[in-house]
């Protein structure tokens, strides 16, 4: 059985997996958009500028940690 600092320690894992996954995959959809227009330097840049993914912040994961241990806490 876990104890209550391994498990925040788990959730914390898991809320860094799932913006990690986020931030990957709105960074392929910049590369996509990019590749679109490899023809068009200015439209290419504008196309990366505009969805190129901006990283997570450490508030940002401890928020995504706390709704996710929000779970282990309530009890329903």
């Amino acid at each position: 059985m876990s104890n209550p600092y391994q498990i925040r320690t788990d959730v914390l894992a898991m809320a860094k997996e799932m913006l990690d996954r986020q931030y990957d995959t709105n960074m392929a959809l910049a590369h996509q958009a990019m590749d679109l227009y490899k023809n068009n330097a200015e439209e290419a840049l504008e196309a990366w500028q505009r969805y190129v993914p901006k990283m997570y912040t450490p508030e940002e994961l401890k928020e995504q940690a706390e709704k996710l241990y929000s779970f282990v806490t309530t009890k329903e």
